[in-house]
């Protein structure tokens, strides 16, 4: 194999890897797409999908509430009230901030907003590492899930 095709090779191979990861390592503090991916994922219910778009310390927290058999689905872990609602939109408010839209078709009741807490890791990529529910302040993600890890 010659130097050119190598070449090609690992540039695409370098240029996959950061597409794949594009949605993580944005630099500027617009994070739609993170927020929309984290919608989709979640009306899907699908946590091996979401795995991507958590810190690891969000993601070691699920895995200590696991053990706990009353621990929700995915579909209803990451929003604020139990009812199933089909529509989720993202929209960036700040550099940490992502607020999430919940609502019935039309944007119908139920509806409600919570909000992705986005943070920086060591690698350079940002990762949603809480989730501020509507119900009030002290009602996040982590709370909830160090209420299911210590009452399993």
């Amino acid at each position: 194999m010659g130097r050119f095709p190598l070449a090609a090779i690992l540039v695409l191979a370098v240029a996959l890897a950061a597409g794949a990861d594009a949605r993580t390592r944005k630099s500027s503090a617009d994070w739609d797409d993170l927020g929309a991916e984290f919608c989709r994922l979640t009306l899907a219910g699908d946590m091996v999908g979401l795995r991507p778009l958590l810190s690891d310390s969000l993601a070691g927290a699920i895995v200590a509430a696991a053990a706990n058999p009353a621990l929700p689905p995915a579909r209803i872990l990451f929003q604020t009230y139990a009812n199933e609602v089909p529509n989720c939109t993202a929209d960036t408010r700040n550099g940490a901030l992502v607020e999430i839209k919940r609502s019935n078709a039309g944007g119908g009741a139920p509806s409600w907003s919570e909000y992705l807490v986005i943070v920086p890791e060591r690698d350079g990529t940002s990762r949603i590492d809480d989730v501020l529910f509507a119900t009030r302040r002290s009602d996040t993600l982590r709370a909830r899930l160090d209420h299911y890890a210590a009452t399993r």
